[in-house]
């Protein structure tokens, strides 16, 4: 499965994408401590989740 992460920085959009939860939560993260605005991963099923939501992604993934 592949779960998105984009966010915004000073060039414009930018999405990566990651294989498991906990590696799209490491690297979305590391856009936050970057700067990053807007940062979210995104589902395979679409479902999209903020920072302040990274802890009900864990528990939802089982990670």
């Amino acid at each position: 499965m592949k779960f998105y992460i984009t966010a915004l920085d000073t060039s414009g959009t930018v999405t990566l994408n990651r294989d498991s939860v906990p590696a799209a939560i490491k690297k979305a993260a590391e856009l936050i401590s970057d700067g990053c605005l807007n940062v979210e991963i995104i589902m395979p099923d679409g479902a999209a989740y903020r920072p302040a939501e990274f802890e009900q992604l864990k528990e939802r993934a089982g990670a």
